[in-house]
């Protein structure tokens, strides 16, 4: 609670429940029993639980809690060792606490009915899709990264050694039928009001290859369904032509996560989307996307703190702040958003242990400049925000449900709000 304490005096302008999402995503929160007995009544959907369930051994859980007071929207990422719990109040109603002081009420989103639906050839639709808040679903295409199988996959990354064990037990399918997918997601619109699609895959060497799967996909999925307000894609950088094609097909927002900016670290960090695409047109795509898109609807996000994890050859704190900062400047003044998540060390991808990534005064201060940036060169109104302090007018790229795992959305929301910071 100390630790609070201080990140709340030393950023005093920021908005608390900023300060209190930021930290929840560097720290985590432990598992309670009221924690555990939320799970049947709540929104546990997704690949991600599936392999967290069966893969990683870890037990079902909300995706995310909302803060009552301002809807703003936390991803549950588990640590034994966190100070935050979520437990019921004396009233019974679920809580955020930190050193037993309760930080905020919570809420869960609601278990959809669909949860418990299975398509014509028998497969769980909750396997399927990925829900974050009321009215977002995300797909995925492509379940495998290639360049897992090369011994050449992205250093930090968890999830792509996780996708291969579940596909050798046959949890998931590398390439999923899209006429299966595309009927289980119009099942869960028979209960949910979708608003806001995102298709979200896996990696091929090949990125032309990968956009055709990504194609194939959402056509299916159009065939099934009336067209969302909001259609997403978050891939690799796909060449422009790939990218016409994609808005052809109703996509109005893309997300080419670059993950790391340093040029040096590259290589290193990310052997194959440096064999494949390389970091100088992976910057021209996004540039590419802008002209495609328009500005406001092309992002790319970063893991941050992983630069400079404590290993040789790796950034200093103080040196990746300043590289981060220059990239995130060179970005926004070419319509790109950047964002970021929370790096989360795993001893199992590098042997990397909790300590390793950055406190949370690390990314506030990220935070900040990303809000600041976004000002200074005029792309909130791109995004919708004519002023500070209003909900999102728009959902594919700052939708605070969807974008749970980083707390950049949640600025323009929450400073000014209700005339007040917070």
């Amino acid at each position: 609670m100390q630790y609070l304490e201080k990140l709340m005096d030393q950023f005093s302008d920021t908005p608390r429940n900023i300060i209190l999402h930021a930290d929840v995503c560097r720290r985590g929160i432990k598992i309670t029993e009221d924690l555990k007995n939320a799970a049947p009544n709540t929104c546990v959907t997704g690949i991600t639980n599936k392999l967290q369930e069966t893969v990683l051994e870890q037990i079902p859980i909300p995706n995310q809690f909302i803060f009552k007071a301002d809807e703003t929207t936390v991803d549950i990422k588990i640590d034994g060792k966190s100070p935050y719990e979520i437990n019921k109040d004396g009233e019974g109603k679920y809580s955020l606490f930190c050193g037993g002081q309760n930080m905020g009420a919570v809420k869960f989103i609601k278990r959809p009915s669909y949860i418990d639906k299975q398509t014509s050839d028998g497969k769980d639709v909750a396997n399927m899709i990925m829900q974050r808040g009321p009215f977002c679903l995300l797909v995925s295409p492509l379940d495998f990264c290639a360049y897992m199988r090369k011994d050449e996959a992205c250093k930090y990354c968890l999830l792509s050694a996780a996708m291969e064990v579940a596909i050798e037990k046959k949890l998931i399918e590398a390439i999923p039928d899209y006429n299966v997918l595309a009927e289980a997601v119009s099942l869960a619109c028979e209960d949910i009001n979708l608003k806001d699609l995102k298709i979200c895959g896996g990696a091929l060497y090949n990125t032309s290859k990968e956009a055709s799967y990504y194609k194939k996909c959402i056509e299916a999925i159009l065939n099934r369904i009336d067209k969302p307000e909001e259609l997403t894609v978050f891939s690799q950088a796909f060449e422009k032509e790939d990218q016409k094609d994609l808005q052809k097909l109703g996509v109005q927002n893309v997300l080419f996560n670059l993950e790391v900016w340093n040029e040096g670290l590259w290589p290193e960090l990310l052997p194959g989307k440096t064999k494949a695409i390389g970091r100088k047109e992976w910057i021209k795509r996004l540039e590419d996307a802008v002209d495609v898109f328009g500005r406001g609807h092309v992002g790319t996000s970063f893991v941050a703190g992983f630069e400079c994890a404590p290993r040789k050859g790796f950034l200093s704190q103080d040196e990746a702040l300043k590289s981060y900062i220059e990239g995130f400047e060179f970005l926004i003044k070419r319509g790109i958003v950047p964002w970021f998540t929370v790096w989360t060390a795993s001893p199992l991808v590098g042997g990397f242990s909790e300590n390793d990534p950055p406190p949370t005064e690390f990314y506030l201060r990220l935070g900040e400049t990303v809000h600041e940036l976004l000002g200074k060169y005029g792309v909130y109104p791109d995004l919708g925000f004519n002023e500070m302090g209003v909900d999102p007018p728009t959902l594919g790229l700052y939708c605070n449900y969807c974008y749970s795992m980083s707390f950049t959305r949640d600025y323009p929301r929450l400073i000014g709000r209700n005339g007040k910071n917070g």
